[in-house]
């Protein structure tokens, strides 16, 4: 990864909105979306996704060559506005729905663990702390304008460079295929 360029042909503004708004909404779906949540549970892997499908767009729709450090910096903005845009999402559906993203996933594990522990009476102290802690996490919240910016900070501090290292994954696989074809 060092000293490398691209060709000289410049990814477009508009072309940049269009993969910044592509990995956006690809990571509000990974975090709001029922089940689709769990993508997430493994390693952000759902963030990460959505940052090499925004840099994957912009490659191939608009054929440019990008280097490492600039699918990095793309692949980040595209994860702090899916960080604002999937917090904003998850705020309005608990503030207006009562739905909780992510609480179906919580649900399962719980019941996986449940199930795992069935007839092992040494498991049930760490089953009890693990069901306290369900009935704490879907319990009625009340938010305020603070937690969204909190909640905001937080998923775009995590987010960016995930979907960082994802647009970099993109551009590795990439230059890879195109060696191969040389």
């Amino acid at each position: 990864m060092a000293a490398e360029k691209s060709d000289g042909v410049l990814l477009p503004l508009s072309g940049k909105l269009r993969a910044i708004t592509l990995g956006a909404v690809l990571i509000a779906l990974t975090a709001t979306v029922p089940y689709l949540t769990l993508l997430n549970a493994f390693f952000f892997s759902g963030v990460f996704l959505a940052g090499m499908s925004a840099i994957y767009y912009a490659v191939i729709s608009h054929q440019v060559r990008l280097s490492y450090n600039e699918a990095f910096v793309l692949g980040s903005f595209s994860g702090i506005a899916g960080g604002i845009f999937s917090e904003t999402v998850s705020f309005l559906l608990i503030e207006f729905t009562g739905y909780r993203p992510g609480a179906e996933g919580l649900k399962l594990m719980v019941d996986w663990a449940r199930d795992m522990a069935a007839g092992k009476p040494e498991l049930a102290e760490q089953l009890r702390a693990l069901t306290d802690m369900e009935a704490l996490a879907l319990a009625p919240v009340a938010l305020t304008p603070a937690d969204l910016l909190t909640g905001v900070l937080f998923a775009s501090i995590f987010y960016a460079p995930i979907a960082g290292l994802g647009g970099v994954f993109t551009v590795f696989r990439l230059k890879r295929q195109a060696a191969k074809v040389r």
